[in-house]
């Protein structure tokens, strides 16, 4: 137990791990090995000691549809209801779908089996209720108490040996239920009744996510759409999971193909594994499919939103975005006279920032992480492709082709988040002490770099930081959050900037340069920046290296 907690990686968004018993990130086993369901155990009893929970109480099971699913939704399942709870089992589900039923059905919490967009053989645990994920707070104190059960792995083992034994039946009448209510919630979100009329098709490579068993067919079909599904055999994952780069190019390929046909195919989306995240293709100007990058899908949903709710008069607009998320959105939100706040990376986080700001009289109808993609429309609190592909057919029906409304963007030039130049892969995890390096490595760096960057008119610097949903304009701060550098012109516009931060979900470091296109040869600064960014992190390793 130790060994494989040893390799977890915990947060908000979710506790995730290589569960496969071969051990092979890419398996698609659906075996555990005794390391693993002994973990999963102790992830139940953490669970049920904390979030207010007592006997008596229902939660909400379902997982998404990688191969380790089942068993892992077995063992949560036997240990929660040996331990008091009344267990509801949906069986396979969107993580949308989970979250929209919890705020529908008296549960105590849900408990959701996931590791999202990372390869087939992880998987984790989302907790939550009431529609969301638990807060960075709320999850802390069941982090604690896991740390404390795998000290202890003879009472695991007891609860375990206890606990196993009895049924595990998914509930046909619950998973229809889902549908229903999940159908209801989204309807009321997006309310299509008011969209302009329109033809319009959409293809999807559902890539067996649990998608291929939620709403998108029947509800796209209701609103009149033409569709094309591949891959919609739920369990059969064709391909890498991460909805990004060269896993997009079979739903290309595919509207190309039925564009040619039929015009009115215009848009295609291709979700993760458990459904909450969704990237987008689309035809462009010359009638070709094109793959959007993330921070491109987000813009276009705020255009979209933002566009609308000016239209209807909403007062006190604010969107709540992620630190890497590009400062087009910025731009973009001056334009209708919206405010732009940030969280720490974490959808949590940006959620609980939404609602700290809706208690501060903000209407903050879209959030999201422009550096992850998708989109997260209000009330919804879970990104959710369905929902991205609602403000982009609000565009459409406003007569405004994707092709036309990226042109209409504030231009950037910003790293794609899966760029082999936007991940290191550090041989230190004190981060920490890396951060407290590389302030300390910064001041002088940019000096050297002074007269490269005064020739794009940047003559000045800010450090931001961000941990949990607070952005500090600051240094010397120890905490675990986001690090920004904004490089600003003289009259004090900033147009640039570099970003780190250490992965929550993956054992990576993630870097990322955006810059304003209006500067010349934008390209070519961003190029230099991120290239720097690279050389600084990898120098405050170094130091911190000659430490240990």
């Amino acid at each position: 137990m130790k060994d494989f907690f040893s390799h977890m990686i915990l947060s908000a968004s979710g506790w995730r791990a290589v569960f496969a018993a071969d051990g092979n990130e890419n398996s698609m086993d659906g075996r555990l090995s005794e390391a693993g369901e002994l973990i999963c155990t102790a992830v139940a009893m953490s669970f049920a000691s904390n979030f207010c929970l007592k006997k008596g109480d229902r939660v909400l099971l379902a997982s998404d549809s990688r191969p380790t699913g089942k068993a892992l939704c077995s063992v949560v399942y036997r240990t929660l209801e040996h331990l008091g709870l009344k267990v509801c089992y949906a069986g396979i589900c969107s993580a949308p779908e989970v979250m929209a039923e919890s705020s529908y059905g008296s549960y105590g919490a849900f408990f959701y089996i996931s590791a999202s967009h990372n390869p087939s053989g992880h998987n984790g645990f989302k907790f939550g209720r009431n529609g969301g994920v638990f807060s960075k707070d709320d999850i802390a104190p069941a982090i604690e108490k896991m740390k404390e059960l795998v000290k202890d792995e003879e009472s695991v083992k007891k609860v375990h040996r206890e606990s196993m034994g009895g049924d595990c039946q998914v509930d046909a009448e619950l998973k229809k239920k889902c549908l229903e209510d999940y159908t209801d919630f989204t309807v009321k979100t997006n309310r299509p009744d008011r969209f302009k009329k329109c033809s319009i098709g959409i293809c999807a490579d559902l890539n067996g996510s649990a998608r291929c068993v939620s709403i998108d067919k029947d509800f796209l079909k209701s609103l009149g759409y033409k569709t094309c599904f591949i891959n919609d055999q739920v369990g059969k994952i064709a391909h890498g999971i991460i909805p990004e780069g060269k896993n997009l190019d079979s739903c290309r390929k595919l509207l190309e193909e039925m564009h040619e046909k039929d015009p009115d195919f215009v848009l295609g989306y291709v979700p993760d594994n458990d459904g909450d995240r969704g990237n987008i293709v689309c035809i462009d100007e010359n009638g070709k499919a094109v793959i959007l990058e993330a921070q491109e899908v987000f813009a276009l949903c705020v255009l979209s939103t933002l566009s609308y709710h000016k239209s209807i008069g909403t007062k006190n607009l604010a969107v709540a975005v992620n630190g890497p998320t590009s400062m087009r959105i910025d731009r973009l939100a001056q334009k209708f006279g919206a405010k732009v706040f940030r969280a720490e990376v974490g959808e949590a986080n940006a959620v609980s920032l939404a609602d700290s700001l809706r208690e501060k009289g903000y209407s903050v109808p879209i959030l999201g992480e422009g550096s992850n993609g998708g989109n997260i429309t209000y009330p919804a609190r879970v990104r959710d492709p369905i929902n991205t592909l609602m403000a982009l057919v609000r565009l459409i029906s406003d007569g405004q082709s994707i092709a036309q409304a990226i042109k209409n963007l504030p231009a950037f030039v910003t790293t794609n988040a899966t760029e082999e130049r936007a991940i290191l892969r550090l041989q230190t995890s004190d981060y920490r002490t890396l951060k407290a390096q590389y302030e300390k490595e910064l001041p002088k760096c940019f000096e050297e770099k002074k007269a490269e960057l005064g020739s794009y008119g940047i003559k000045s610097w800010k450090e931001f930081q961000t941990e949990g949903i607070v952005e500090r304009c600051e240094s010397g701060n120890g905490d675990k959050g986001g690090l920004k550098i904004c490089f600003y012109l003289e009259d004090g516009t900033c147009v640039a900037y570099i970003w780190m931060r250490p992965s929550g979900t993956e054992p990576l470091f993630r870097i990322l340069a955006d810059v304003d296109a209006s500067v010349k040869d934008a390209e070519k600064l961003h190029n230099s920046l991120i290239q720097w960014q690279r050389e600084m992190v990898l120098k405050a390793q170094e130091e911190v290296l000659k430490t240990v």
